[in-house]
């Protein structure tokens, strides 16, 4: 990002979307504005439709069941994507469910903290584990 007031706003509308588009192979030769703009309407939408979920919302009636599910399968679709992207070590949501087992057994009343603490690390001596791939240009 050029300029100081652009690195700002790019640290600031930083979200999941962006940073997957950008750390991608084919972003590498994007240029900065181009990725300014990017975060700049992720930015947008993610306000907009937050601002209309918000509002249209309210609209529904209680009677409505099933909704209460949707994050929940969110979830479990991102865990299935990140299981079939196995790079032959030790899977992420594997790693993930040890370090909550373990922070359960050894820290229960601060398992989240735990598991965050042991998941980090597993995570960091995974990366320098894993032999370095040759990057193709």
């Amino acid at each position: 990002m050029s300029g100081r007031l652009g690195k700002a706003y790019s640290t600031y509308a930083m979200c999941d979307e962006a940073y997957a588009l950008t750390t991608g192979e084919q972003a590498r030769t994007w240029s900065s504005r181009r990725i300014l703009w990017l975060q700049f309407f992720l930015h947008l939408y993610w306000a907009g439709s937050s601002t209309a979920g918000a509002l249209l919302g309210s609209l529904i009636p209680d009677s409505v069941t099933g909704l209460d599910f949707a994050l929940t399968a969110l979830f479990t679709v991102l865990a299935l994507d990140a299981v079939r992207d196995l790079r032959g070590d030790v899977s992420t949501p594997v790693l993930a469910v040890l370090s909550a087992l373990a922070a359960r057994l050894l820290f229960p009343g601060q398992m989240l903290l735990a598991a965050f603490a042991l998941f980090t690390a597993a995570l960091l001596a995974r990366h320098l584990t894993t032999p370095r791939k040759p990057r193709h240009a």
